[in-house]
Order: C-alpha cells, then structure tokens, then sequence
C-alpha cells in the first residue's frame, strides 16, 4: 500500500512538473529553433533503418494540425524473440541545432556571455498507418545528443492519432542512454551549449507503421 501510495505521488509530481512547463513556455513564447516543413524536409533524416536517409516531405494539409510535414516507413524490423519488441527502432533525426555557441576559453565575450536554456520541445505528430495497440515496450520518445553524450525522455502510450507532444527540458524527467542514470540540471543545461541534435521515435509499434510530424519547435 505504501509503494503504490509512493508511487503515485510520484507520477503526480512529474506530472505537475510537465504542466508547469507548459504553461510557462507558452506565456514565454520564445521560439529558439523551429522547423514548419513549409517546403522541403529541412535537413531532417531517418536513423535506425537500414540505411541513414532523407525524412520524406509531404505537401499536404491534415485538419489544420499539421500542414506540410515528413514522415516515414518502417522498413526493418528486428523482432526479439522473448518478448516482442523490435530491437532496431527508428527516429527523426533534427540537423545539427545551436541555440548557444561554445565561447572561447576567458575570452571577453565569454566572460559576458549570458547561455539561453530552452524549456520545452514540442511537435505534433500522426500516425497513417500501424497497429497502437502493439507497441514496444520502455523506448525514448526523445533523445538529444551532444558529442558522445546522450540522454533521453521515456516515451508514454500513443494510440497513433494525431496528437501534440510537449516535452519539457526539466532535468528530473530524463536519464542517460545506455546507463539510465539521472540526468543534473547542470548536464541537461550543457547539453544546449554548442551544437546538439534531437531524435524524435517514429518505431512505436512492434509491426510496420508509418508517422508523420510537423511544428517542431524548442522553446
């Protein structure tokens, strides 16, 4: 009774703490990067298939939601026998992104430099084709990679309709790839200086599925 008590005090708070994100992104309303897809894939590309290649641009209106946007195909499919899930997953990958750049070492400029840390990542996404009620099990919805390190942000459940996805950059919400150790307020903060890129999981299901995103904004 304790643990369950413990634990959804916890789900609470994070969840609080996603809120608040939002919320205060939204009345900052400060775009630091952005990508609208308005005329071509923008640099994005697919990482995880057979091969590292373009996102495939689509002229195309959907509700209002999403107006030009790429989107991909699953085409590999590694299937681990004990429980299921496919092992090779693929990811939207952003182009190179720089919101601070590295100062030079006690320069003047570093010294009066004053680094911008965004507070939240945000992008619509849709699915055309897959079966949601399969999906792989304890993947990372979002990955930011800077150098050789990486640390991600587990992914929730997503039934594959079009949906807007807020991602807060609070350090209590992520962990360290590979190890999935606890990410410092001072290690996420690092990671937005210099440059840095994002991966975005389009491989949510188990089968073949097909995703589209659109508005991908850091705020």
């Amino acid at each position: 009774m304790y643990k369950n008590s413990e634990f959804l005090f916890k789900m609470m708070s994070l969840n609080l703490i996603i809120l608040l994100t939002v919320i205060y992104a939204v009345v900052a309303n400060k775009i630091l990067y952005e990508n609208n897809f308005l005329m071509n894939s923008q640099n994005w590309q697919i990482t995880g298939n057979k091969i590292i290649e373009p996102a495939v641009h689509q002229s195309y209106n959907i509700d209002r939601e999403m107006s030009h946007y790429i989107m991909f195909k699953d085409n590999l499919i590694n299937v681990d026998y004990k429980n299921k899930d496919d092992r090779s997953l693929w990811y939207f990958e952003s182009p190179e992104i720089e919101i601070n750049p590295v100062q030079k070492y006690n320069s003047n400029e570093s010294k009066k430099f004053q680094p911008t840390f965004p507070s939240l990542l945000t992008f619509t996404m849709t699915s055309f084709m897959g079966d949601f009620k399969n999906l792989n099990a304890d993947v990372s919805l979002v990955k930011i990679k800077h150098g050789p390190n990486c640390i991600k942000f587990k992914a929730p459940k997503y039934d594959g309709t079009m949906t807007a996805f807020n991602v807060p950059f609070k350090s209590q919400l992520w962990q360290h790839d590979i190890t999935n150790m606890p990410v410092t307020d001072e290690e996420i903060k690092n990671m937005f200086i210099g440059l840095f890129t994002i991966e975005i999981l389009g491989d949510w299901t188990r089968g073949v599925e097909v995703i589209g995103i659109d508005n991908v904004k850091i705020m």
